[in-house]
């Protein structure tokens, strides 16, 4: 048997990330010029992962733009799967399963940018014999998983199942499963893998969970934290997965800078975007045919090209 399949999720809307999810989908924003989706595609490429299945929704004609038609990554093929109505997680993968295979498979969130140790999460899982394995992060305000270290056990999640013994960490979107979770999800219709996993827990099911404290991962739900995560890119080292090298860099060579222009903080300008003379801009994110007007300063804020900006601007989407 081959190396096991990889099933990114990629149909969300990315309502909180609006407007910008208005013109692309939430997976294919760009991170200093390189789509969201393919940090996924890097990491579990090195990690030694086989076939690479994703999902579609909202938008679907851009992830031809991307990819193409018969969409392929680093010379990879990928195969696309198109949900004109959203199926939730589980009834995605059920929707998914002919490029998933018969085997062990993981499921990537599309919509984070992690730096995790996918191959102990197979090794984990492999060596364990339980149907899932969750990749964990410790837990803050969001946690929503009861985790039992000692046995390597989930215990609860959601609190669905009334358990109060364990340590509250959060599922990061990364998770191993076994052909067994297709026995908890219903043969049509939206359904959540977690829902799956409840009932099968219900039934007695083991899940397991590795509990990884560092390493990077963020959400870049919103507009804040898409701009946060540009500032701890640029602060720290880039994935260990990148295919790229030399890789962020700040202003694209295809950009246009007339005389003048200042950049400060963490920048990123995309290509086709074009900065007028004498422009400020700072800690700032310009996508790609952005137009900013000369003497504009702009602060905080993603110019998503939709029209020309100038003036003075502090937060937000332009």
């Amino acid at each position: 048997m081959g190396p096991p399949a990889a099933f990114i999720l990629a149909a969300g809307l990315g309502t909180r990330l609006a407007p910008l999810t208005d013109l692309l989908p939430k997976p294919l924003v760009p991170v200093f010029h390189k789509p969201l989706l393919t940090f996924a595609f890097d990491s579990v490429i090195a990690a030694g992962f086989g076939e690479i299945a994703f999902n579609t929704h909202h938008l679907p004609g851009s992830f031809a733009e991307e990819f193409g038609f018969h969409p392929e990554y680093r010379g990879r093929k990928l195969t696309a799967f198109h949900e004109p109505l959203l199926l939730d997680t589980g009834g995605g993968i059920r929707n998914a399963r002919p490029g998933i295979g018969w085997g062990t498979f993981l499921v990537y969130n599309g919509d984070i940018l992690a730096d995790m140790p996918l191959k102990s999460l197979l090794e984990r899982h492999r060596q364990s014999g339980v149907l899932a394995t969750l990749l964990l992060r410790p837990g803050g305000g969001k946690a929503n998983v009861l985790f039992d270290p000692a046995r390597g056990l989930i215990r609860d999640l959601r609190g669905e199942l009334g358990v109060t013994e364990g340590t509250h960490v959060v599922y990061s979107g990364i998770a191993l499963f076994e052909q067994g979770i297709f026995d908890w999800i219903p043969s049509e219709g939206p359904y959540s893998v977690i829902d799956a996993l409840i009932d099968a827990m219900r039934a007695g099911e083991h899940v397991g969970g590795l509990l990884v404290e560092e390493g990077l991962w963020i959400d870049l739900g919103t507009p804040t934290s898409y701009l946060e995560a540009h500032r701890l890119l640029a602060a720290g080292s880039p994935p260990s997965y990148l295919g790229e090298s030399g890789w962020p860099v700040a202003i694209h060579p295809q950009a246009t800078v007339f005389p003048g222009a200042v950049f400060e903080g963490v920048v990123s300008v995309a290509p086709g975007a074009v900065i007028g003379k004498n422009a400020r801009i700072k800690d700032s994110v310009i996508w790609p045919g952005s137009i900013i007007g000369a003497d504009a300063v702009i602060e905080d804020c993603v110019v998503s090209g939709r029209v020309p900006v100038g003036g003075h601007h502090r937060g937000g989407v332009l």
